[in-house]
């Protein structure tokens, strides 16, 4: 006997089935079998025993179809087959599709993708299912007048034919496991006798059937629950249009089987709804004929959410309630239609309102630590140690190397462009760069840094040796033991701990499980694999597939927890409030078309040839209808419906607002209240928005999390980057700790200061600095010419030069540019060609700038007498000494440098001085830049000097910038030799400023025409000397504004001032744009630049002699 049970949703289905169990029980019934899907298993094992207790359970067989398999083995013997798990079924299909891909048709490009491989796994389990044969496919082929389709499914039978063959006898597929049941059970009685119950169910599959059918053949009465409201309506468009369709096909099983069909039960009154919104929304959402309901709404709430993540913490914030007004978790139930796109914020937003749950979508293994760590050492093999695949490798966490040691060990790779071969190869290039000498703190690195390429290198050596050119058994051996060699096992037990200590107890638990996996997976791999041998692209490639088809499940941490889920796999257990999340018109009910290899029109082809495969097209349709009135009908006491609102409202919506014309939709607001608050995370986060705003509300939560000694560092760093006073470390004992009480300062970090004090925090305070490349770059290009420059003046001296001819200059530039190459930068055998070609490039332009120097020293009185003079602490190394400026706090500070050269000139017994500063890049120099603490540099050097006690002091008469390299000129065709000479030679120019005396003799002395060829200077009978020109008193006016400068950046300092002020103006409009820590800095709602005033050199220096007068 077949008795169908029918009714609406929350008419009494599943409450009509278990209580007929509990009167058959009571009246002796024995053998009583129940029939749910998977999903829903664990929750009517718990209702059986509270219904019958522990004597009564045992007269009921709880299963599901795939359960049944199992027990029907265990009672009348089973397969001693291996059982292939997902990851095998993919490789032995890729296998399979490789056999057979000579006689492929249609089926050519990317068939060892894992798309393609696993589209085939998809239509293999389809057609299994759907218990259809590789001759019924064949057939269809040669039935069909589709050309395209035709040589698809003979592709498609190709492949199958040969995935059969390939495990026949040897392994046994889960898809064949309904068909392999109903074999088992045509030779016996499982069912004789039985009263058995099917439940939960929205329809079967072909396989399913068939086993429907023994049942009905040997059961004494087989009881099937359907949600819906007719067994006779056939209509296409109805919402139990799919469910109809598949009391139609048991009608007819029935009568194959030769069972009676009885007159269904119809449920007709509701039992769930506890309220007339639920009721009516229930009846007439999705119905075409309205029943309005104009009453009181407290049940039913409309949310228009601005994006997903507000959705989310929509949803959470509304449990959260619940669970305060005395609701359980598990009495609410999430329900959505694409989990995937909805799991991340949940997860976040459950953990925020401190939220239990649970899903029981499985998850991919692929980011998991251990399985990451195999990935990359398979890389490692198949690409020769490429940089990225190592370190992905040891960022798994699952070495022995220390993360300093990892950061250390990647920063020194970055700088000198470490991979491939070049790992085996011991480091001996400085952890600085292009350096002359290494020092022994430097060779202490290098050594560290030795050690820990040994360790990644001689590990990864022993597993090639172990497992190059072997078969996939022996390199799954190798991977084993190589793991075991890394500690990955230790390494990963001390990881599962320290996430349990920090209360994330599933993840740890995951770890473990994740462990377990990975041995399944490379010992199925080398129990599927032949004996051949593979290469590691090969053997890369199966493990890919074997991973990309593994998943993880979930484990409940609990019983009371909200359960989330999918509409197409969620069976709510009588929920009191249900949240409908995505209910966008597209998204639920979702637009869904054919999939994979067979397209819509293909299986509508199909149909029309009697070969019936799954859903498609209209019956997509029915079925995502079935599964919005599902949803929205679950609930008991309350229902929450959600979209976003950059989308339509869907259907869900519609209906219930045509449905229930009292519910009130709300909308995303900012405007916060104290019922907005369910947690402290909450709560802070809603405090962080509204951080600045003068409210009560606000007072009152700073007030209150200011007593909460955990949120204490997260308010005041709101604090900080909401603020708009100005950055600054406020214990001044820090600031003095963190710059030191006397400070040697290099006068370039003087200028960086002025620059931007809160970019010098950065750089010099936390010492945070940008990893840089061993290359030629900008420092190290002017590091090479000051050197070439030096050697050679050195050598031949001002006069000496002079007397040089220009093929004998040329041969000197080459001579010392080689010997910094080979001498200077370390190893020669590090550098590339590119680098040494770029390198001897500068031959050209250091000949160009000799021979310019050659010009202006036959110019000159004043004679080159020191290069890099070093000042410091005056010794041999130092010679000149540092002057000491006195901060207020009774700190010092003191300015070391090196300066490029040091001209003189003595005359009437007085010795002169300037100081001249290479400069690579094309320099401009204002006297206002020093208004503004930039541009420092080369008069601190001046000043310096000047004042100590060495034979190069003396009068300060210059300071010059010398553009050490050759300008690009756009050359116009208007140009001729003349002017492009003229402008060559303007490019050289030196800038800075010169000593104006009465007499004009020290200008005279180093440029004796004065007409402005090599000076920034020019004398004409008219106007005399122009340009840039100071007097003596200038010089002292300069020299103290400077000393004022740097002492007034020590006292900021030492006061934690350290300002997002930085400098903007003429030749300073980019101080930002360029920034390394821009991305710190824009995290400040507001920064505020220091803008430069123009002025000219004469107003600089009234404004010099108007400060001193009023001081």
């Amino acid at each position: 006997m077949l008795q169908l049970v029918l009714g609406r949703s929350g008419f009494g289905k599943t409450e009509f089935v278990f209580d007929n169990i509990k009167k058959l029980t009571e009246n002796g019934e024995k053998n009583i079998l129940l029939i749910t899907p998977e999903q829903f298993s664990f929750v009517a094992e718990r209702r059986l025993l509270c219904d019958l207790g522990e004597s009564g359970i045992s007269n009921v067989e709880n299963s599901s179809f795939s359960r049944l398999s199992s027990e029907v083995s265990k009672k009348y013997g089973g397969d001693i087959l291996s059982i292939l798990s997902a990851g095998s079924k993919a490789v032995l299909m890729k296998k399979a599709i490789e056999m057979v891909q000579d006689q492929l048709e249609l089926f050519t490009k990317n068939l060892s993708s894992v798309s393609f491989i696993s589209s085939v796994v998809s239509v293999y389990d389809e057609m299994k299912s759907c218990r259809v044969s590789v001759d019924d496919i064949s057939a269809a082929a040669k039935s069909t007048d589709k050309e395209i389709l035709s040589r698809k499914l003979n592709d498609i039978a190709l492949i199958i034919g040969a995935y059969d063959s390939l495990i026949d006898g040897k392994f046994y597929d889960g898809a064949n496991e309904l068909t392999r049941l109903y074999e088992k059970l045509l030779n016996t009685d499982y069912f004789k006798d039985r009263t058995v119950f099917i439940d939960g169910f929205n329809g079967f599959v072909a396989q399913e059937y068939k086993i429907i059918e023994v049942i009905l053949k040997q059961a004494k009465a087989v009881y099937i629950t359907f949600c819906t409201d007719s067994d006779i309506n056939n209509s296409k468009f109805d919402t139990f249009t799919y469910v109809n369709s598949n009391i139609r096909i048991l009608k007819s099983v029935s009568k194959k089987a030769n069972v009676p069909y009885m007159n269904p039960i119809m449920l007709t009154e509701s039992h769930r709804f506890l309220n007339p919104e639920l009721a009516v929304v229930e009846k007439n959402a999705f119905s075409n004929i309205k029943e309005q309901y104009n009453g009181a709404c407290d049940n039913i709430s409309v949310y228009c959410a601005r994006e997903i993540s507000d959705e989310c913490d929509n949803a959470a914030k509304n449990i959260s309630r619940l669970l305060r007004d005395g609701y359980r978790a598990n009495e609410i139930a999430v329900i959505v239609r694409d989990l995937d796109k909805y799991q991340k914020e949940l997860q976040f937003a459950f953990s925020k309102y401190n939220i239990p749950y649970f899903n029981d979508e499985r998850q991919n293994i692929s980011s998991q630590p251990i399985v990451m760590f195999v990935n990359f050492l398979l890389r490692c093999a198949m690409y020769s140690y490429r940089s990225d695949d190592i370190f992905s490798l040891l960022k798994t966490g699952l070495t022995e190397l220390s993360s300093d040691s990892i950061n250390r060990l990647e920063n020194y790779a970055f700088m000198w462009n470490i991979n491939g071969k070049r790992w085996k190869v011991p480091f001996e290039a400085s952890t600085k760069g292009y350096v002359e000498n290494i020092s022994d703190s430097d060779r202490k690195q290098i050594d560290a840094l030795n050690k820990s390429r040994e360790y990644i290198i001689e590990k990864t050596e022993k597993f090639i040796k172990n497992s190059n050119g072997r078969n996939c058994k022996s390199i799954c051996k190798a991977i084993y033991y190589t793991l075991m060699n890394f500690k990955c096992d230790k390494s990963l037990k001390a990881l599962a701990i320290d996430l349990d200590n920090n209360g994330m107890s599933s993840a740890a638990k995951e770890l473990g499980r994740v462990w377990d996996l990975l041995m399944n997976i490379l010992n199925e791999l080398a129990t599927v694999s032949t004996d051949e041998c593979i290469t590691y692209k090969e053997f890369y490639d199966l493990f890919s597939l074997m991973i990309s088809n593994e998943d993880l499940g979930s484990l409940p941490s609990g019983l009371d927890n909200v359960q989330i889920g999918a509409a197409d796999r969620l069976r709510c257990n009588n929920p009191r409030a249900v949240f409908v999340l995505g209910a966008n018109e597209g998204e639920f009910p979702q637009n869904i078309s054919s999939s994979g290899l067979l397209t819509e029109s293909d299986r509508v082809s199909l149909i029309d040839n009697d070969f019936k495969l799954y859903s498609y097209g209209a019956t997509f349709l029915a079925q995502e209808k079935y599964f919005a009135y599902m949803a929205i009908s679950a609930a008991r006491e309350k229902l929450f419906v959600s979209y976003c609102g950059d989308g339509e409202k869907s259907s869900i919506i519609t209906g219930i607002e045509s449905s229930v014309l009292s519910v009130k939709e709300k909308c995303f607001t900012d405007n916060y209240d104290l019922s907005s608050l369910e947690s402290n995370d909450n709560a802070f986060e809603i405090l962080a928005s509204k951080y600045n705003e003068q409210s009560e509300f606000t007072a009152s939560l700073k007030s209150y999390f200011n007593t909460l000694p955990q949120f204490q560092k997260k308010v005041q760093a709101v604090d900080a980057l909401t603020s708009d006073e100005q950055m600054q470390i406020k214990n001044k004992s820090t600031a003095v700790d963190l710059f030191k009480k006397d400070m040697y300062l290099s006068a370039s970090k003087i200028e960086e200061y002025f620059k931007c004090s809160f970019k010098y925090f950065c750089k010099f305070g936390l010492n945070a600095k940008p990893r840089a490349k061993a290359e030629m770059d900008a420092m190290q290009t002017g590091t090479v010419i000051h050197y070439v420059l030096e050697q050679i003046i050195k050598k031949c001296g001002s006069d000496g030069l002079t007397a040089l001819s220009n093929d004998e200059i040329s041969t000197l530039v080459n001579e010392y540019l080689t010997d910094f190459l080979q001498n200077k930068m370390g190893n020669s055998d590090d550098f590339t060609m590119r680098f040494k070609y770029q390198f001897m490039r500068l031959s050209k332009m250091l000949t160009s700038v000799v021979l310019r120097l050659k010009e202006e020293f036959s110019q000159s009185d004043f004679e080159a007498k020191a290069f890099e003079l070093k000042i410091g602490d005056g010794s041999d190394n130092e010679p000149v000494k540092s002057k000491t400026i006195r901060l207020s706090d009774g700190g010092t500070v003191k300015i070391k440098g090196s300066i490029d050269r040091v001209d003189t000139f003595t005359q009437n017994g007085k010795q002169y001085v300037r100081v001249v500063d290479y400069k690579s890049g094309n320099k401009t120099f204002s006297l206002n830049d020093i208004m503004y603490g930039i541009n420092l540099q080369m008069f601190v050097y001046l000043f310096t000097l000047c004042e100590s006690d060495n034979k190069l002091s003396g009068i300060g008469s210059g300071v010059l910038y010398m553009h050490s390299a050759r300008d690009i000129i756009n050359i116009d065709n208007a140009f001729d030799t003349a002017t492009l000479e003229s402008k060559e030679n303007s490019s050289f120019k030196m800038k800075g400023i010169v000593l104006n005396d009465e007499e004009n003799e020290i200008a005279e002395h180093m440029e004796k025409d004065l007409m402005g060829k090599f000076l920034p200077v020019k004398y004409t009978k008219k106007s005399g000397l122009t340009g840039s020109i100071v007097t003596l008193e200038e010089i002292g006016m300069i020299s103290r504004k400077v000393d004022a400068l740097v002492k007034e950046m020590g006292d900021s300092l030492h006061d934690g001032k350290i300002m997002q002020h930085p400098i903007n103006g003429k030749n300073y409009d980019k101080t930002c744009e360029f920034c390394d820590y821009i991305d710190i800095c824009r995290n400040r709602c507001d920064v505020t630049p220091n803008e430069m005033t123009e002025r000219t050199d004469r107003e600089v220096l009234d404004l010099l002699r108007g400060e001193e007068q009023n001081a």
